[in-house]
């Protein structure tokens, strides 16, 4: 696990892998259950938290090497 994962809540880290592998807001609302909304929240508090700024860079931070 990288330093950039351990500031990341579990379902933060759910949020994000399911965007790195290329999921719609509204599809990863349907895998955890909740709105496409909350999503996009944990989105935004996730690029916070990493100072990034896009999926791309989501997928350089956190993606497999």
């Amino acid at each position: 696990m990288s330093s950039r994962e351990t500031l990341l809540s579990e379902r933060q880290l759910e949020v994000a892998d399911l965007a790195i592998a290329g999921k719609s807001d509204r599809e990863i609302a349907e895998v955890l259950g909740v709105s496409p909304e909350t999503v996009r929240t944990h989105l935004r508090n996730i690029f916070a938290r990493l100072e990034i700024n896009s999926r791309t860079e989501l997928a350089d931070a956190l993606g497999e090497d």
